[in-house]
């Protein structure tokens, strides 16, 4: 958690992630002088070693709970080389104890993984691939066994609540604009093009049960909605989509990079035809999102009049109300509980190296620690950080997220029980 006079420095070097990461490296490392302890948790954590799910977005529990889904590391806590695989597979038994190993892959990345998550309620497990021959990324659905049940045309980003619908956009291209979350092999066509037009360059929407792929929109057909001044000679892309509870609609990040050093977000909305766009309220940055219900997605963003917050915005409207507005003061992960009721997030090292683990009550309006935990300093190497990423399970009863508090990237749980339920 920042600080005032954290605040206040980051504020002044926010839109310079080259001068803000070099200033918190130099801080971090004065610091990390000072002995801390690795957990602090009224909660018994349970850590497995070698393992990590992805981002925060998704569940990785089956329907019925009885499956947690992982990435076994095959690697040394390095950027991906294109040749680098993850096993994939899942933990059954009390404790989720037994690792099945089903599959491999050689698309993923230290920040989502390889885009792993069941298909709607089935025991069917979809995830992102590279392919031997074509060369071209691909999603498979697997069943539990690992047997392949179908191919998908293209890497996808989400799937729908009910399984029937994906969505994709260009991973090579975020090689450029966002190396954590792009992957290391494959080729992006337009890698030279800053704004591209193509056909087959833009957002995509795919019928799982057909694999049929049908382009939305190009890079540029975005970019010239209500363009800006800082979008002139900048590497636009998209990332970040996410299907609403229903399936209905979509959200997405339009992202475009100026200098390879200076970057803007805004966060759009549509349907499933790529019709009834809207643009949110949002001033130049959009972090993290989640869907609270069809109508409110909460973003942590900027808007001119308050600045960094996390806000619930009513899609289709330039409506919002602000979550934890004396509590929550920095960026964060975000996941709705079950109920809608309770936000599990949590934040990035703080000055001594040390993420917090948090539960927000919405009614209430009340923060629950629920656990602190250190990162050692060799987990700052550049796109191959650990961010917590926290998910709750089906019943609102456990959360899990990756760690590193053990020395070792870890897949972690902890049960809640009944008392945010």
């Amino acid at each position: 958690m920042k600080n005032q006079i954290e605040l206040f420095i980051y504020n002044l070097v926010k839109d310079n992630p080259k001068l803000k990461n070099f200033i918190r490296d130099i801080y971090q490392n004065i610091l990390s002088l000072k002995p801390v302890t690795s957990v602090e948790s009224n909660y018994k954590i349970t850590a497995r070693e070698g393992y990590f799910f992805g981002f925060h977005d998704k569940c990785p529990w089956s329907a019925d709970g009885e499956m947690l889904l992982a990435h076994r590391i095959i690697t040394n806590n390095r950027v991906p080389s294109k040749n680098d695989e993850v096993d994939i597979g899942y933990f059954i038994g009390n404790n989720y104890e037994t690792f099945h190993k089903i599959s491999s892959t050689k698309a993923w990345n230290w920040a989502q993984g390889s885009m792993l998550q069941w298909v709607g309620k089935s025991n069917n497990i979809v995830l992102n691939d590279y392919g031997q021959n074509n060369k071209e990324h691909y999603a498979k659905i697997i069943d539990t066994n690992g047997n392949v049940q179908k191919k998908l045309p293209k890497a996808i980003g989400a799937i729908s609540a009910e399984g029937n619908l994906a969505l994709s956009y260009c991973f090579e291209r975020l090689r450029k604009g966002m190396p954590g979350y792009g992957y290391a092999n494959g080729i992006d066509p337009d890698a030279d093009v800053m704004m591209p037009s193509r056909k087959g360059s833009g957002l995509h929407i795919i019928n799982v049960d057909t694999s049929n792929s049908s382009e939305l929109f190009t890079v540029a057909d975005i970019a010239s909605i209500n363009s800006e001044k800082s979008m002139d000679g900048a590497f636009h892309y998209f990332t970040h989509c996410l299907f609403s509870p229903s399936g209905k609609r979509f959200v997405f990040f339009h992202r475009w990079l100026l200098n390879e050093n200076q970057r803007w977000t805004r966060m759009l909305s549509c349907s499933l035809d790529g019709r009834d766009l809207h643009v949110f309220p949002t001033t130049g940055m959009v972090s993290h999102i989640a869907w609270k219900d069809d109508t409110h997605i909460l973003a942590y963003s900027r808007t001119s009049k308050y600045g960094d917050k996390y806000y619930l915005f009513k899609d289709k409207t330039n409506e919002y109300e602000i979550i934890g507005l004396e509590t929550l003061n920095s960026d964060g992960h975000m996941q709705f509980s079950p109920n809608k009721r309770n936000m599990l997030t949590d934040t990035y090292t703080d000055r001594f190296r040390q993420q917090y683990l948090m539960i927000y009550d919405t009614i209430d309006k009340k923060k629950h620690n629920i656990a602190k935990l250190y990162s050692p300093i060799h987990f700052r190497y550049k796109y191959a950080s650990c961010d917590l990423h926290p998910r709750w399970n089906r019943d609102g009863k456990m959360v899990c997220f990756d760690a590193t508090y053990t020395g070792k990237r870890s897949l972690c749980t902890i049960h809640l029980y009944n008392k945010f339920v």
